[in-house]
């Protein structure tokens, strides 16, 4: 059930794929939110429940912090500065600007995962697996939105102010003053994602794969509406420019797919070799497009030219992925516990650590102090061996053979057999570089 809840509300771990270590890369697991900051920094948020804050460019990253040590679901950029994030755990974390590593405020009024966050001068909306929204006020409490039958995965703010919610009831419901909803549209497939245009316009993505637009005078319900195609497959995440002149959509069958408004032309087809999508935004100048992966790497996309940019991505038209694999999902539920100190890819050459233990790129055949200015205890680093799977799991089950760390109690014990072998598993796929 919660496999499926994810596919509407990017609620659990999907088939990862392998990326180039040349790739941006911080997260241990799929990077599921995004926002772009006012003076242009990227925010994401990932399954391993961290928070970084990148260039524009994605040459450099700054861990933020940890809300409560659950995935990260939804961001968002505050008007006033600072940004907000949702996690599974229900909680509304904000944060300050600049961020510092602590949360200034932790709100917690949700019953289920917050999956969803808009922003509007000063009002927030949040929108939660629990089948509710909260529409925040400074200074008040929130007020509670109820209304969907089932979980409502989008918010948005229409451009008149009015709140916006979808669900995956196939309903778009909107919040004035009055206690009861506005239906503004209902479909028959489950929907996923919303977002506000200029106009009063509101996009809509939908499980069958197509994005809606919607005027504000339409009928009401709707159940039709102009709409463009993404591609096979259901839709997961939408994204606009500030502007509101381009829009993109994408999913988990991966490939992401942009169109200029408001004729609704095709820019961009982008592929992404299998890799679900989970995230996207545009920068502060539409430019550029980050994609955030299942693989648990960013892309930024030159929308000029339709390529992708940056380090070794140079393949045009491409999200592209060195290679593919299917990753054992048993195996990445047990490494989020080992993911808060370890990534799994080499950092880009020159690029320093991103996490206070060493990589694991390529982990099994290497030396066992091999990483190349890690500062290693002296007996590991003085040590002859090479890591292997045995050497591995004697580590993590506290055999007798286990290499000599300087703080056996430091590593978390796996006691059971068989998550220690799906862990296993999921490191001889995750970390060949």
């Amino acid at each position: 059930m919660l496999r499926l809840l994810r596919l509407l509300l990017l609620l659990s771990l999907p088939a990862a794929a392998v990326a180039s270590d040349a790739l941006p890369s911080g997260h241990a697991g799929p990077v599921q939110a995004l926002a772009v900051l006012p003076q242009g920094a990227l925010v994401s948020g990932g399954a391993d429940g961290f928070l970084y804050v990148w260039t524009a460019d994605l040459v450099a990253a700054k861990p933020v912090g940890r809300g409560a040590a659950a995935p990260v679901l939804a961001l968002v950029a505050l008007p006033a500065g600072g940004f907000a994030s949702g996690g599974q755990d229900g909680a509304l974390t904000l944060w300050p600007d600049p961020p510092d590593g602590r949360p200034a405020a932790q709100l917690r009024e949700h019953a289920g995962p917050l999956v969803a966050l808009a922003a509007q001068g000063g009002l927030l909306l949040s929108a939660s697996a629990d089948g509710t929204a909260r529409l925040w006020r400074p200074g008040q409490p929130p007020r509670r939105l109820e209304g969907h039958r089932g979980p409502v995965t989008g918010a948005a703010f229409r451009a008149d102010g009015l709140p916006v919610t979808v669900g995956a009831d196939g309903q778009l419901l909107g919040w004035a003053d009055e206690d009861k909803p506005l239906l503004l549209a209902s479909f028959g497939v489950p929907l996923s994602a919303v977002v506000g245009l200029p106009g009063g316009l509101l996009a809509v993505a939908g499980a069958d794969g197509l994005v809606r637009l919607l005027s504000a005078t339409a009928a009401i319900p709707a159940t039709t509406g102009r709409h463009v195609e993404a591609g096979r497959g259901p839709l997961a995440v939408l994204a606009a420019s500030a502007d509101g002149s381009l829009l993109a959509a994408a999913g988990p069958g991966g490939g992401v797919s942009v169109w200029s408004l408001p004729d609704g032309r095709l820019r961009h087809s982008l592929a992404s070799g299998g890799v679900a999508v989970w995230s996207l935004a545009f920068s502060a100048d539409a430019a550029l497009l980050y994609a955030g992966g299942a693989d648990g790497r960013l892309r930024a996309i030159d929308l000029q030219r339709g390529v992708a940019v940056g380090p070794a991505m140079t393949t045009p038209g491409a999200l592209r992925p060195a290679r593919q694999a299917a990753i054992d999902m048993e195996g990445a539920r047990v490494f989020r516990g080992c993911g808060g100190c370890h990534s799994l890819s080499t950092p880009p050459s020159g690029a320093a650590e991103l996490k206070a233990g060493p990589h694991l790129g390529k982990i099994f055949g290497r030396p066992l102090g091999g990483v190349s200015g890690y500062a290693y205890s002296g007996p590991l680093a003085r040590s002859q061996g090479i890591w292997t799977k045995q050497a591995l799991a004697d580590l993590l089950s506290g055999g007798a053979e286990a290499p000599p760390v300087a703080h056996p109690a430091s590593v978390p014990a796996v006691e059971d057999a068989e998550d220690l072998a799906a862990l296993l598993r999921f490191l001889e796929q995750a970390t060949k570089d």
